[in-house]
């Protein structure tokens, strides 16, 4: 028996502390201006980025192309953010695209959040 509780406490004790180092790890939240058209373009959007050490979530709005990031500032930063979407091939707030943009789509074209947009593109590429 005595066994059985000793267990019980050290479990108790690896959870209180997981609990605790979890509750001390800040997060932060940046907005990232981008020029991605397409549904194709925001999966690659928020997939690449989330991968990114330090990330937590990635949302990327079409409507006014913007990638909303939280992430832990101890383990990235908004540079290394912004260096992750150009590898992707798009531009990020004023730092250009560093790979060729995956999308050809026409400048002025309005994105659409269906799969029956009218643009031409290798969907196998993103």
């Amino acid at each position: 028996m005595n066994r059985l509780k000793a267990i019980c406490i050290t479990l108790v004790m690896c959870a209180a502390m997981s609990v605790s180092a979890q509750q001390t790890e800040k997060w932060s939240e940046v907005v990232i201006q981008t020029d991605g058209t397409c549904q194709a373009c925001k999966d690659k959007i928020e997939g690449g980025v989330a991968y990114e050490k330090g990330v937590k979530t990635v949302d990327y709005d079409l409507a006014t192309a913007k990638v909303k990031i939280v992430y832990n500032p101890e383990k990235t930063s908004v540079s290394n953010l912004c260096t992750a979407i150009n590898k992707l091939g798009y531009t990020a707030n004023s730092s250009p695209a560093t790979s060729e943009k995956p999308c050809d789509m026409k400048e002025g074209t309005k994105a659409t959040p269906s799969h029956n947009h009218d643009h031409n593109h290798n969907h196998g590429q993103h």
